[in-house]
């Protein structure tokens, strides 16, 4: 995807965000649209004509790229990301905020539609005296840059078209997102016309960008050649079965003719009756077209192969697997897998880190003295755990780190500062020995 890049926030004119428009809506929104009829099985075989019409034209498309998202996003944000510190105020401060937007949600949501569409965007704005966000579709969002190495974010465009359903008319609107202010436009036949400004707090751009990967591809982007392989190969197959149906039957040496003339010895009353009966010389066939069906499928499970292998998500179903059942056992299956999902928290903890500073911004100009940095950000793969082997390992180590990190690395704790006031009310108590078992 191509970065806008100008000099200054000054050089943001409304011509330039207008052409800029232009040519995201004419270069860009077209592949992101495509992607998502991927993910609904809406792919190009669907569009397949035959020039004989009479043919048949079956257009099967699989869900593979609905198969490949739903994994990889129920793997790698299936569970909650976890928001641990020292300052335990700051982490009821951001857990407060985060319950108010279903953040676990709100997440999910996120990387779902990063990871159909290769990059997704997140806008924090104020309700009320509230911090809230919502994902911005990226058919209506891009940032522009500067042109230092760094590429700083100077602006965040959004745009969309506001239906008249009365005069049936689109309007554009449009607002430009910088460090200080938001500008609103308005489309017109000239271009562009402001129609105000409004100032925020943030003191930053508060457009964040998710990006899956640094090529901002999608999952299965790079797999749908072969998925219009396989659409192909399924549809094609399913053409043959028709085919066969409407076979013809080759008579040799047989003089049949149609029963116009009453005698019921013809070819309507040996369809009917389903008996063919033929002298010496004749012989009857059917005329097809010769195909391997060994051919044909060993071609598809080629295709199916190198959708999994490409994709890095294998097939849970199969024989990748075999009898891999613990979490353990898993792990090792999905190395692949976990290699990309590792680039996905790369840059989706970027994203969150970035979110974490905008609302510090607003915490502490409410008053607060809170360090973003303090802050620590911890993902959970959603795979069966072996908790005995889980256990034993963390009892070994518990002398060795701090309480808040030895829960934070349980997957049933879903929320550490809490489960920390649960023991300390323990201990006060006298019930509590151990984090990790009932013995001293």
């Amino acid at each position: 995807m191509e970065k806008y890049k100008v000099n200054k926030v000054e050089d943001i004119t409304p011509e330039l965000v207008k052409k800029l428009i232009d040519k995201y809506i004419a270069e860009e929104v077209p592949r992101l649209e495509r992607l998502v009829r991927y993910y609904l099985a809406q792919g190009d075989i669907k569009d397949r004509q035959m020039k004989d019409k009479s043919k048949p034209n079956n257009k099967y498309a699989n869900s593979y790229g609905s198969f490949i998202t739903d994994t990889m996003q129920g793997y790698f944000l299936g569970k909650p990301i976890g928001y641990t510190s020292d300052d335990k105020d700051f982490v009821d401060r951001i857990s407060t905020i985060y319950n108010e937007v279903h953040e676990h949600a709100h997440n999910a949501d996120i990387g779902k539609s990063m990871s159909i569409k290769g990059i997704a965007y997140e806008l924090l704005f104020m309700n009320g005296s509230d911090v809230d966000m919502a994902e911005i579709s990226a058919n209506e969002c891009f940032l522009i840059y500067d042109t230092t190495v760094n590429q700083n974010v100077l602006a965040g465009v959004r745009f969309y078209y506001e239906e008249d359903y009365l005069t049936e008319e689109s309007i554009l609107k449009v607002e430009v997102y910088t460090d200080e202010e938001i500008i609103h436009y308005t489309g017109v036949s000239e271009g562009l016309r402001e129609e105000g400004r409004d100032s925020h707090n943030f003191k930053a751009v508060p457009i964040i960008k998710y990006a899956n990967n640094k090529e901002e591809t999608g999952d299965y982007e790079k797999v749908i050649d072969l998925i219009n392989a396989y659409d192909l190969a399924v549809s094609d197959t399913a053409n043959n079965l028709e085919y066969f149906a409407d076979a013809y039957l080759v008579l040799k040496g047989v003089d049949l003719e149609s029963d116009d003339d009453g005698s019921g010895d013809g070819l309507d009353n040996m369809k009917e009756k389903r008996v063919l009966l033929l002298d010496k010389e004749g012989t009857a066939d059917w005329l097809t077209k010769g195909t391997s069906d060994l051919e044909v499928e060993s071609y598809k499970v080629r295709l199916k192969e190198d959708i999994h292998l490409f994709s890095h998500v294998p097939s849970i179903s199969g024989a990748d697997f075999g009898s891999a059942t613990s979490g353990e056992s898993l792990k090792y299956k999905l190395v692949t897998l976990e290699n990309i999902i590792s680039i996905k928290e790369r840059y989706f903890r970027h994203a969150l880190e970035n979110r974490l500073d905008l609302i510090t911004t607003i915490l502490n100009i409410k008053g607060g003295n809170y360090d973003s940095d303090d802050m620590v950000i911890t993902f959970n793969r959603n795979l069966p755990t072996n908790f005995a082997q889980l256990i034993d390992g963390l009892s070994k180590i518990e002398p060795f780190i701090s309480r808040t990190t030895l829960l934070s690395q349980i997957p049933f704790v879903s929320d550490v500062e809490k489960e920390m006031q649960r023991l300390a009310k323990e201990e006060t108590s006298g019930m509590y020995t151990s984090v990790l078992s009932e013995e001293e």
